[in-house]
């Protein structure tokens, strides 16, 4: 009999691997998802990283996860008896708490009730995250109303005052973009002719050549992002109206929003308060959104026109 025959599959071995191997890919897609941006901004310009779609990097850092949960059951049922010894006394035997987990619940209910009452350090890693993800808007990246690429192209044209319907269909004939109807959702045609939402809306202005088979920022290309706008509601609800926009936008100071759009505060805050606005420079913008009972997306619509 071979030496290889009373070789036996470890369960134990597998199952610390692939834990390990879980944990590394669950801990490097939630780095990634740490900083990415707003699905905004996500879906209008095609954005991705290391040629992956936010989409993509969500949906293996959610299977990781669950291999790392399933893995992890395993472990434990398979070393009961050694997690178990850890209650005990080592000289008597008997159970008891010792101080390795008492440290160990104490750090988890710290973050646990620090994290709940939004104080400091716990406060400051979310606000450094929204900074973090927020640092990727600018008015040029913008969409011209939130979530543009999931109207069609008549609810697009009635919400921007740019260009009417007949233009916007000429310029994109010109181009060689057909539309069959003007009910098409601008997200779905852009897949169609493998380019972004923002591509797609500059040639309807007439503004950008908007090249084909450039896929926004990455190498994944469109042609990855299949099923985005179907999935949309995962980064904010999708009417056509603001709602959904000011998901990390209301947790900013004013001072941070100005910073990002380039906006001197004491500007700022005179404009906010002679439209009525409780304002502040540190004041978040929800705060005084909800000082005139308005959602947080009206304080942009109030500011950014007064941006030079």
């Amino acid at each position: 009999m071979s030496e290889n025959a009373n070789i036996h599959f470890n369960w134990r071995a597998f199952f610390s691997v692939l834990m390990t191997l879980s944990f590394i890919g669950m801990a490097f897609t939630g780095v990634i998802l740490f900083v990415v941006p707003p699905g905004r901004i996500v879906n209008w310009t095609g954005w991705t990283l290391l040629a992956l779609t936010k989409h993509q990097w969500i949906g293996l850092h959610d299977w990781f996860g669950i291999i790392f949960v399933v893995a992890s059951v395993f472990h434990v049922y398979l070393n009961w008896n050694l997690l178990v010894s850890y209650f005990k006394n080592k000289i008597s035997k008997a159970f008891a708490l010792r101080a390795e987990w008492v440290l160990a619940l104490v750090i988890c209910a710290a973050v646990f009730l620090g994290t709940l009452g939004d104080v400091r350090p716990f406060s400051s890693l979310l606000a450094w995250n929204e900074n973090i993800k927020h640092s990727w808007d600018s008015p040029q990246q913008r969409a011209p109303i939130p979530h543009a690429g999931l109207l069609t192209l008549t609810g697009l044209a009635e919400q921007v005052r740019d260009v009417d319907i007949e233009t916007m269909l000429t310029n994109l004939k010109a181009r060689g973009i057909e539309v069959e109807s003007t009910d098409v959702v601008l997200g779905k045609l852009a897949e169609v002719y493998n380019m972004t939402p923002a591509q797609l809306y500059n040639i309807a202005l007439g503004k950008g050549a908007g090249r084909r088979g450039q896929g926004g920022h990455g190498a994944g290309g469109l042609s990855s992002r299949t099923g985005q706008y179907d999935n949309a509601r995962t980064d904010g609800n999708t009417g056509h109206g603001q709602s959904g926009f000011g998901r990390g936008l209301g947790q900013l100071t004013l001072k941070e929003y100005c910073r990002q759009i380039n906006l001197d505060v004491d500007t700022a805050v005179k404009k906010l308060q002679d439209a009525g606005y409780k304002a502040g420079p540190e004041m978040t913008i929800r705060n005084m959104a909800d000082s005139v009972g308005v959602h947080p997306s009206q304080i942009r619509a109030v500011l950014e026109p007064a941006i030079q």
